[in-house]
């Protein structure tokens, strides 16, 4: 974590108060990526934002989903989030930083941008693979999930499209490619996140 990382966060009130009901947990399709960004915007030290659950940080959270497969990978000890090493996960994502939006607000473009960015830090994948918004996910029952909020995306990989993790990349080990059922039968190896990803994208997708 860099001490002076500024990051994408939004209120809880205020996602309360767009919603008008509190926050549901789990994963929920009631808020647009344009209703999203709308809301008030604010980028907080990363270290005071990881113990800030009045905030939430949002999270591009993206699936790669080839031929019905969904891409696995675990997490090893060296990755950012040290709390989630050695789980497995199917989610790339990143933190947003004040840096992904030179004027101060976070438009779709520049959302998108981000999360292009974050592919690029750690796959080898087609520049141009798409990422359908899907929903939200939230999971307040821990302390990485207090504090952040998931916005989940499809991306669909052709069979013949080179796709790896970046070699340089943070400490991340492909496990292959994962039928939905082989994922959900060895679910206390993943992470929370990503089996409500999951659920998400096949409630939205079939």
């Amino acid at each position: 974590m860099k001490a002076d990382e500024q990051v994408f966060c939004l209120k809880r009130t205020d996602l309360e108060a767009h919603l008008r009901f509190p926050l549901p947990q789990g994963s929920f399709s009631c808020l647009s990526l344009a209703e999203l960004l709308q809301l008030t915007q604010h980028y907080l030290p990363r270290s005071l934002a990881e113990n800030d659950p009045s905030c939430k940080q949002v999270i591009p959270y993206q699936l790669f989903c080839r031929e019905k497969r969904f891409f696995v990978y675990e997490r090893g000890q060296r990755v950012g989030e040290n709390r989630l090493a050695g789980r497995l996960s199917l989610g790339i994502g990143g933190h947003i930083n004040s840096s992904d939006a030179p004027t101060g607000k976070m438009t779709e473009a520049l959302y998108f941008e981000a999360l292009r960015r974050e592919r690029r830090e750690e796959l080898i994948c087609p520049e141009s693979l798409g990422a359908a918004f899907l929903g939200l996910i939230n999971d307040d029952s821990d302390p990485v999930g207090q504090v952040h909020l998931g916005a989940v995306h499809r991306c669909q990989v052709r069979p013949a499209e080179t796709f790896t993790i970046r070699p340089l990349s943070e400490d991340l080990h492909p496990h292959g490619w994962w039928m939905p059922e082989e994922i959900f039968a060895a679910h206390d190896r993943f992470e929370k996140w990503t089996l409500l990803a999951l659920e998400l994208v096949l409630q939205k997708t079939g």
